[in-house]
């Protein structure tokens, strides 16, 4: 009866646990889907944040134009209303590395997802993303304070006004009275102006694509075989440089040593070097 009592209770605890270990989540399939795509941030659920993105690719030199040209084209395709291009870029420096810049701006609601399109094109091209910065500004406060700013501006502009249609003309009260107006006309201006371009910043969403060739992502520039060759170069140019200053200050000193030497010897020299110690100078 024991041993039936024990096989019961363990056939229970083994069902428990099986139970357990199916309710729990995979840790290693949620790491790796949690690591394996960038982070999705949609204008709605921001609403009033103005973002901004900047890709990072790593390319093979050679693909770099024609997904720069892929880019460009899919941003053209959209129209204009949709997504324009403000800048673009293509540069091969001396040490034959390539890099290059696409800068769209987008409309915020398919501007995230024309990133994941631009990413997945590259990374079928053998690249991959290699920094991905998202930025953001809150507009939606800065439009509601420099509205209310605006409101309280108006709001003394029509005070101020009311006390200026019972003043009399050519007074020093109304010279006043207009001066203050004009003030704060001034400050509903600007306010006006930065409520403009807080709904421009929200109206468009800019980005900026930059490519690396293979051995171009910054930190990681240069062929090192290639960079110790111009190394050596460089060393053997520094040398034959300190070897040819060196003979260009010893050759003119080392002439006229001997041209010094050479007066030394000869006989008027002799005579006055004999004349001096008061002896007879030396037979030539």
């Amino acid at each position: 009866m024991n041993s039936r009592f024990f096989q019961v209770a363990s056939l229970t605890i083994a069902l428990l646990c099986a139970s357990c270990s199916k309710n729990q989540p995979d840790r290693g399939q949620f790491e790796a889907s949690d690591t394996s795509s960038t982070p999705n941030i949609s204008p709605r659920a921001a609403p009033g944040v103005a973002f901004n993105f900047g890709y990072e690719f790593s390319l093979p030199d050679e693909r770099i134009a024609t997904k720069q040209e892929t880019h460009a084209s899919a941003c053209e395709t959209l129209g204009l209303a949709r997504c324009r291009i403000t800048g673009m870029s293509y540069t091969v420096d001396q040490n034959e590395q390539v890099t290059a810049e696409l800068d769209p701006k987008l409309d915020p609601l398919i501007a995230r997802q024309f990133g994941k399109d631009a990413q997945r094109s590259v990374e079928t091209n053998d690249g991959k993303l290699i920094r991905l910065d998202i930025g953001s500004s809150d507009e939606g406060a800065a439009i509601e304070q420099a509205s209310r700013q605006k409101a309280d501006v108006s709001a003394q502009v029509a005070q101020l006004q009311d006390e200026l249609a019972k003043t009399k003309p050519g007074t020093p009260a109304r010279a006043n009275l207009m001066s203050q107006i004009q003030a704060l006309q001034q400050q509903a201006s600007e306010r006006t102006r930065a409520i403009e371009a807080s709904q421009a910043s929200l109206a468009t969403t800019p980005m900026a694509f930059h490519y690396y060739g293979r051995g171009g992502v910054p930190g990681f520039r240069g062929n090192p075989i290639h960079e110790a060759w111009q190394t050596f170069v460089m060393t053997v140019v520094w040398l034959v440089g300190m070897l040819l200053q060196a003979l260009a200050v010893l050759v003119p000193l080392g002439l006229l040593v001997a041209v010094l030497i050479a007066l030394w010897r000869t006989r008027p020299i002799r005579s006055v070097r004999s004349w001096l110690i008061g002896s007879k100078p030396d037979e030539a």
